[in-house]
């Protein structure tokens, strides 16, 4: 999933984006803790996590955005960076939860060094996350107090749906609005956070910001739709899974596929227009968004176009 060839951006513009994005792998990297006596160096399993590839979206989002809103690359970087650590511990932890062994075709961390590691090094980065937002300089300081909220309550929202999820059992009976409840909090704050934390640096208002977080949950949903119908037969039973829970909600009543994708398209059309009234910049950061998930997707391309 390449989303950084879908901005239309000048070239000058584009050479900028390339530099960040250079730069951004240099202070992931520098991240993780240095070893102490008889550990683990985690900043070097950081750095094998790291290796393992990824699109780092959310961070390329944050980056783009500050780019046309004409931040400067000492604010730009250090809330891309923030929030692809955030995003990167999620990984960790998800990976030990759902005892995940293979990520992006590579040997998980957890089964490399071991869970308790592991953890370790997801807490590692999400208090490396708080220390990128302290970088900010002045005046754009002036709004770290708002950020760091912002950030922390991303955190424990994302905490809370993973909770959630890990707390259902086969046989649990949920309707498709709690189902899609615990989604948005799983998904839903990383993909909101790196555009309204660049709008709120640049002026941007309450009002503003969360109607990006919460345009960026219906895109997050509309995510675990798409996916949950191509896992169906593998989840069937062992994971939370939106198909089955509309089937245990609907019986044979309903073409379950045909329901499923009515909501895919519900969750498009309202993240789009949450951002309608803003400025260009989170509508196009949706668009990117949207076209990753076509391309991820392409079967939902003509049910959501």
């Amino acid at each position: 999933m390449d989303v950084k060839r879908k901005i239309d951006m000048p070239s000058f513009e584009c050479a900028i984006l390339t530099q960040d994005l250079t730069n951004l792998e240099l202070r992931l990297k520098k991240c993780g803790a240095r070893a102490v006596e008889n550990e683990t160096s985690l900043n070097k399993l950081f750095q094998t996590h790291l290796n393992s590839g990824g699109s780092r979206t959310r961070a390329f989002l944050a980056l783009a955005a500050g780019i046309k809103l004409a931040l400067p690359d000492s604010v730009r970087l250090p809330i891309a960076t923030s929030v692809e650590l955030l995003h990167q511990a999620s990984l960790i932890h998800d990976d030990i939860q759902d005892q995940d062994s293979i990520r992006r075709g590579s040997t998980a961390i957890w089964d490399l060094a071991g869970e308790s590691t592991a953890i370790c090094l997801g807490d590692n980065m999400i208090a490396a996350a708080f220390e990128q937002l302290a970088m900010l300089p002045e005046p754009y300081s002036y709004h770290l107090a708002r950020l760091t909220i912002m950030l922390s309550r991303g955190v424990s929202t994302m905490a809370a749906g993973q909770a959630l999820d890990c707390q259902w059992t086969p046989g649990s009976l949920l309707s498709l609005a709690q189902y899609e409840q615990i989604v948005r909090h799983k998904s839903g704050p990383l993909l909101g956070l790196p555009i309204a934390m660049i709008l709120l640096v640049n002026g941007g208002t309450d009002d503003q910001v969360t109607n990006i977080l919460s345009g960026a949950s219906s895109i997050g949903i509309a995510y675990q739709l798409a996916d949950d119908l191509n896992d169906r037969e593998d989840d069937y039973g062992q994971r939370l899974n939106g198909y089955w829970v509309i089937q245990e909600n609907s019986g044979d009543q309903i073409d379950i596929e045909s329901e499923l994708r009515a909501r895919f398209e519900w969750h498009l059309t309202n993240a789009r227009e949450s951002v309608a009234n803003l400025s260009d910049v989170p509508a196009e950061a949706f668009e990117v968004l949207i076209e990753a998930l076509h391309h991820k997707y392409p079967t939902f391309r003509k049910a959501a176009a």
